[in-house]
């Protein structure tokens, strides 16, 4: 559903979580027998962990919209969760 609550309609998800993330997000429905409705639009809500796209390296956070390779400096784009 929605990722962010501002903006919403300028997001992109390649922007915000990547496959294999560990999100924190919020359940808004459970929809039907195959997917779930989740929100991360809240600052507590968001990518909590990540692995680099370059080297598998464990990200760290920057900003709200940023995490930094520790191994080769390079930044990702992630809706980073306020822990």
């Amino acid at each position: 559903e929605d990722v962010r609550e501002f903006e919403r309609d300028a997001v992109l998800m390649r922007d915000s979580c990547r496959p294999g993330d560990i999100v924190q997000a919020r359940v808004l429905s459970l929809g039907d027998s195959r997917a779930y409705y989740v929100t991360t639009a809240s600052e507590e809500l968001g990518v909590v962990f990540a692995r680099s796209a370059e080297d598998g390296s464990t990200l760290l956070p920057l900003a709200w919209d940023e995490m930094l390779c520790p191994a080769t400096h390079a930044r990702e784009a992630r809706k980073v969760a306020r822990l």
